[in-house]
């Protein structure tokens, strides 16, 4: 058996946490983290270049063989290869999400905070509960993917979510 077997090979960043009672969602965060995309600023650009692409010629089309197409150019316009791109989608769509959500109670929060009959009352608190949890799956994000990188995508929020929000919009118009 090898001798480097179980070391560490440098994630040494990602916390081991030992999953207690029903919660096993870090249970395999060092484990993801191995296998997970680095990003940096280069790759970032690369993919929200095929994205720009894919949507740009996407949302012209009308059925899946205008997807595919556009999938094919935005691969060329961006220069990725097609595993990359999907794993790098894969992270924005993750990250994207969350942060759309985030948004969205936030204007919710922002509807209720000069309304003061019982159903105000009653929601304000949901909604700050389920934003802290938005912000901990965010910074949990980080596990998997590292800090560096969900800082990056932090940096590039809004334009993040610009893309997440039409790329969701398109794919699910059916």
């Amino acid at each position: 058996m090898p001798s480097d077997l179980f070391d560490d090979n440098g994630f040494q960043d990602v916390r081991n946490f030992e999953p207690r009672g029903s919660n096993l969602s870090a249970a395999d965060d060092r484990t993801l983290r191995m296998a997970s995309l680095v990003v940096d600023r280069a790759l970032l650009d690369a993919l929200i270049s095929y994205q720009r692409a894919f949507l740009a010629d996407a949302e012209q089309g009308t059925g899946a063989l205008d997807v595919a197409r556009a999938h094919t150019r935005a691969l060329e316009a961006s220069q990725l290869e097609a595993l990359t791109a999907e794993r790098g989608i894969a992270l924005l769509r993750s990250f994207g999400g969350r942060r759309w959500t985030v948004r969205k109670l936030q204007d919710k929060l922002r509807q209720l905070e000069g309304a003061s009959d019982a159903r105000a009352e009653e929601l304000r608190p949901r909604i700050r509960e389920e934003l802290a949890s938005q912000e901990r799956e965010t910074d949990a994000l980080g596990r998997r993917y590292g800090d560096a990188t969900v800082a990056l995508l932090r940096e590039h929020e809004d334009v993040l979510v610009d893309l997440h929000t039409r790329m969701t919009g398109l794919l699910s118009r059916g």
